[in-house]
C-alpha cells in the first residue's frame, strides 16, 4: 500500500469523525514573485502528515509510513516533542491503525 491511499482513506475518516483536522504539505512548496516562480523548503521539515484538534482541545497529528517505510530522525523529533508538551503523535502505517488513532482522538481526547 503506498503512502498516498493511506492519506486518501485519513482524509475521508477524519471528515467523517468531525475532528478539526488539516494536511501538513512538508514538501517543498512553489512560490511566485512576480513573473518568476522560485521552489523552497518547507519551514516545518519532519512534521507529521496529518494535524488537528480534539473535542476537548488536544492538539494531535498523525504521520503516515507505508508498512516498510521509515521514520527519518527529524520526523522522530516532531513526533517526540509533540507528545513530551502534552499532545498526541503516532505513526500508522496501515488503514486499522489509522481508524484506532481516530476513534482514540474521538473518545480518549
Amino acid at each position: 500500500m503506498k503512502e498516498a491511499e493511506l492519506a486518501k482513506y485519513t482524509k475521508v475518516a477524519l471528515e467523517k469523525s468531525g475532528l478539526v483536522h488539516w494536511r501538513v504539505s512538508n514538501g517543498p512548496v512553489l512560490h511566485k514573485i512576480g513573473p518568476r516562480t522560485i521552489m523552497k523548503k518547507s519551514q516545518i521539515a519532519g512534521f507529521p502528515d496529518w494535524a488537528g484538534i480534539t473535542f476537548y482541545g488536544v492538539f494531535w497529528a498523525l504521520e503516515l509510513k507505508t508498512a516498510k517505510g521509515r521514520i527519518a530522525p527529524h520526523q522522530q523529533h516532531w513526533i517526540d516533542k509533540i507528545n513530551a508538551t502534552g499532545g498526541v503523535a503516532e505513526v500508522a502505517r496501515s488503514f486499522e491503525e489509522i481508524d484506532d488513532f481516530i476513534a482514540k482522538m474521538v473518545m480518549e481526547y
